[in-house]
């Protein structure tokens, strides 16, 4: 049975999911479309809380995280837009989980975000001129109407975020950014990995040693297409 904090690892990995693709939309046609750079998060009170990279190549994106050993390690994000697919990857365990990434479907998905934009001024952040902005964001995340405040530094170069203030004070940055293509391996699964499944929660559940419950089998139903969970979905939210 999984822990608290692994419900809210699972919650967390969704909304990131959600999240960096409606926003990739606008960096995939960004003026430099080939780099990579380390993606740091700082704590409210300025401390590093994890490291990670990301790398762009036009249609493809991939994003690394680090979620804490509690939380289930490493979380690799690889978004192929050239073959329509979404992957997942745990590198300590060598699984991975296949998604369709479908625009059609994403972009019925973000019909429901709104956003209000006031604009701060100009900022230089890690060597990049940046249109600072105070946005706060609407949008349905699986059934969910959720509102967000952030301040967001505007690359001119980018198209794209250089930094990212929530408030709850965390903060992301991208830093030591290249320019230039990344090395086309990146975007692939590595030899030896095994897939488990074709959602986030068959990989959460393989990262905790467990198998997704066949149909039927399960006393909580959660909805979504037939799924069954092993625990409650917080009040108001729903399986996509």
């Amino acid at each position: 049975m999984m822990v608290a904090t692994q419900k809210t690892w699972w919650l967390a990995a969704m909304a990131v999911m959600f999240l960096v693709l409606t926003d990739a939309g606008g960096a995939f046609c960004a003026k430099v479309q080939e780099f990579t750079a380390d993606n740091v998060v700082l704590g409210a009170d300025g401390q590093i809380k994890s490291e990670g990279k990301v790398y762009f190549d036009r249609d493809k994106m991939r994003s690394d995280m680090n979620m804490g050993a509690n939380n289930g390690g490493k979380l690799v994000m690889i978004y192929r837009r050239d073959k329509q697919q979404l992957w997942a990857l745990n590198p300590d365990k060598k699984i991975y989980v296949q998604m369709p990434l479908d625009k059609k479907k994403w972009e019925q998905k973000t019909k429901g975000m709104s956003e209000n934009a006031k604009i701060l001024g100009k900022e230089t952040v890690n060597g990049y001129r940046c249109t600072k902005k105070d946005v706060t964001s609407k949008v349905n995340i699986m059934g969910r109407q959720i509102t967000t405040h952030r301040t967001v530094w505007i690359s001119d170069k980018f198209d794209m975020p250089i930094r990212t203030r929530n408030q709850d004070g965390t903060v992301t940055e991208l830093r030591n950014i290249k320019e230039g293509k990344p090395p086309a391996r990146v975007f692939e699964i590595p030899p030896g990995y095994k897939k488990v499944g074709d959602n986030i929660m068959a990989l959460m559940m393989a990262m905790n040693g467990e198998q997704m419950p066949a149909a039927g089998k399960s006393s909580e139903r959660q909805g979504g297409g037939g799924m069954h969970m092993p625990f409650k979905l917080p009040k108001g939210m729903k399986m996509p």
